[in-house]
């Protein structure tokens, strides 16, 4: 079975998409912890002025130094509603934006518990929209040693799952050690994705945005594109 882990980022780019269509497990990698800068927390949408962020504004005494399903979301609604009007003047001219914004409006308006449960949120939903059935796991309830470093800890969730080969994400590179997987019966492959390009708002197209640009964009037949 191969199998992929990825942190539960919110509104991820298409590439997480990609990697999670071509493999048979999708493993939420909730119990990660938490770098500020990173799109852990954060994507881009395009505006007529170019991309612009959509940001959690996490405080810092809530998520430093911590997992992802420990981080509570902002108390106040200011930034939910912040982030639903930038949606909704950039892309209310979108062939499909009327099909998918009031999915998008519930997601935000939904009280959810941490980061971790807002971006499976927004990840599961997408994965329905674009036709990618590929089961989930969620770290959190494989009762792992959170103790346990990089590729220990890729190793042991691989483990846990019965997972004997592991789509790595490009970045994986940087701190994983492959050879080590492998003397563990576990043999890495790295995801290798072409972004492709579709139809956009706002003038030329601009890649890696956050998924809905897609959705928004293409509707049904998002799912082609992946």
């Amino acid at each position: 079975m191969k199998a992929t882990i990825h942190q539960p980022n919110f509104l991820p780019y298409l590439g997480v998409f990609h990697k999670i269509k071509h493999c048979d497990l999708f493993v939420l990698y909730d119990v990660a912890q938490y770098v500020r800068g990173r799109f852990d927390n954060r994507n881009r949408i395009k505006t007529q002025n170019g991309p612009t962020w959509l940001t959690i504004p996490l405080r810092v005494q809530d998520s430093f130094m911590r997992r992802f399903f420990e981080i509570p979301l902002p108390p106040d609604i200011h930034w939910r509603n912040k982030h639903l009007r930038t949606i909704q003047q950039n892309y209310s001219r979108a062939p499909y934006f009327r099909m998918y914004f009031p999915d998008i409006e519930r997601i935000y308006s939904t009280p959810h518990g941490s980061l971790a449960a807002l971006g499976t949120a927004f990840i599961e939903y997408l994965m329905r929209q674009f036709a990618i059935d590929t089961p989930v796991v969620k770290t959190k309830d494989l009762g792992l040693d959170l103790n346990l470093k990089s590729s220990a800890m890729l190793i042991e969730i691989l483990k846990r799952v019965e997972a004997h080969d592991y789509l790595a994400g490009a970045s994986g590179r940087k701190y994983m050690d492959p050879d080590l997987m492998e003397r563990e019966g576990i043999r890495v492959e790295f995801h290798e994705f072409v972004h492709p390009t579709y139809r956009q708002l706002h003038g030329d197209f601009v890649p890696s945005l956050a998924a809905i640009d897609l959705l928004f964009n293409e509707g049904d037949n998002s799912k082609s594109f992946l």
